[in-house]
């Protein structure tokens, strides 16, 4: 098996070993954000391809596209946590996704691309951490939406 694939395999199991640090309760109550920008993922996924936004080399298999796992795993976890720590404080929640998006964009992005895991085509760096901020504010407005939804129905 290549290294890029074990290391994306230990990414997804990583992710979801941290999972239950979260705390039952809120992976319950952010579940369907994390998701739903899940969903979000995949679907960008599909049209970076077609626009060559980037490229994902090791599909675990035919059938698994590269992007799930990191959809499943740490931005599904990451989305968790990061709610968890600041839902409520949307100041706070920019910041904090602001840094991990930053630490994702550039030094973890320069070693996964040397490692032969993913590398941006027609995509600067500075435009995914824009286009990673911009889906980490409309996972924030979903989960309102869907909060306030849920208490307005209780």
């Amino acid at each position: 098996m290549k290294l890029s694939r074990i290391l994306i395999l230990l990414l997804l199991a990583f992710s979801w070993i941290m999972l239950p640090f979260a705390g039952w309760r809120s992976i319950k109550r952010f579940s369907p954000a994390a998701m739903f920008m899940g969903v979000f993922l995949l679907i960008e996924d599909l049209i970076a391809e077609k626009l060559k936004w980037w490229v994902i080399y090791p599909n675990l298999s035919k059938k698994l596209r590269g992007m799930i796992p990191f959809a499943i795993g740490p931005f599904f976890t990451g989305s968790i946590f990061i709610l968890k720590l600041t839902y409520g404080r949307f100041f706070m929640f920019f910041l904090l996704n602001l840094a991990v998006d930053t630490f994702f964009v550039y030094p973890f992005y320069s070693w996964f691309k040397k490692l032969g895991v993913w590398r941006l085509v027609r995509m600067n760096q500075l435009q995914l951490l824009s286009l990673f901020l911009t889906k980490s504010v409309l996972m924030y407005g979903f989960h309102h939406f869907f909060i306030s939804r849920r208490e307005s129905g209780k």
